[in-house]
């Protein structure tokens, strides 16, 4: 699934009356008997932003695939943290580098 923030054009901060309102706009403006595919992403990414549980998961894990349990969940957040700290430290070593060739 996409992240649903995007889906619907909102804030990924927004109400739920902000949200319930912009899902019946796209849900006017493509409805299921001419655009199925649209409606169908607009209503999973409501869905998914209406159960507040389920809004944390997504802001949380977003596309992660989902692993039957939290903890398995979690590792793979963790893992997915752990890639990005290196890859910072890799920019940061590649700019000091840059930083003491042009000395």
């Amino acid at each position: 699934m996409r992240i649903p923030h995007l889906v619907l054009g909102i804030s990924d901060n927004a109400a739920d009356a902000e949200i319930r309102s912009r899902y019946l706009e796209l849900v006017k403006q493509y409805p299921p008997e001419t655009a199925p595919v649209r409606f169908q992403q607009i209503t999973e990414a409501y869905e998914a932003l209406r159960n507040r549980r389920k809004r944390i998961e997504t802001t949380l894990f977003g596309d992660m695939p989902d692993t039957g349990d939290f903890a398995g969940r979690l590792t793979l957040l963790a893992d997915a943290v752990e890639v990005r700290r290196r890859r910072a430290g890799l920019r940061e070593l590649f700019e000091m580098e840059k930083r003491c060739s042009k000395k």
